[in-house]
């Protein structure tokens, strides 16, 4: 009796099973559709993939000052909305005047990265940014002092290119960390 009733509920799952793949054209629809789902996260996937790998390019470049590929991973003209209001110059060349400005400021400047996510053509950074201020900033005379502090990006492609970007860091603390301006709570040097 067991074994009958085992035979007639294998042979129902069966009918089942196959009535519900529908007709032979339904099931290769069925195949075409999935076909080309995985396709389409393949690419994304390839595509995310593709600007993180660039993302970590850009910093590998920012943290040894050698900007000479920076061209390859960002377009001429592209714009970053975080940049400093003594850089007169427009485009990469704007990018490039900043970090450099940094650079002499903080020579052991660095960027580490501590996450990234990518949704679309936008890819967003966690970063830990550090250096001692050694040289002067700008008009500023170095005050010899490290900063340690958190910032985020967030870059916008195009064609494979970064084509905008956008930025925060812990300035007030930074600011702070050099001596520049007092900690809550601190009394305000006197001049």
């Amino acid at each position: 009796m067991n074994a009958s009733r085992n035979t007639y509920s294998l042979g129902l799952s069966a009918l089942l099973l196959f009535g519900a793949c529908g007709t032979p054209a339904e099931h290769d629809n069925g195949m075409a559709d999935h076909k080309a789902m995985m396709v389409a996260d393949s690419t994304a996937k390839a595509q995310r993939m593709a600007q993180e790998d660039i993302v970590r390019a850009l910093y590998a470049s920012f943290n040894t000052g050698d900007l000479s590929k920076l061209s390859d991973h960002a377009t001429e003209d592209m714009v970053s909305h975080q940049m400093d209001i003594s850089i007169k110059t427009a485009g990469l060349q704007a990018v490039r005047d900043q970090l450099a400005m940094y650079r002499t400021a903080f020579p052991d400047l660095r960027q580490e990265i501590l996450s990234m996510s990518t949704s679309g053509d936008r890819t967003f950074v966690q970063l830990r940014i550090q250096g001692t201020n050694s040289g002067a900033w700008g008009k500023m005379p170095p005050t010899g002092r490290s900063m340690d502090v958190m910032g985020i990006d967030m870059v916008r492609f195009e064609n494979g290119k970064v084509v905008e970007h956008w930025g925060y860091m812990e300035e007030m603390k930074m600011m702070q960390q050099l001596g520049l301006v007092p900690a809550p709570g601190e009394a305000p040097k006197k001049k």
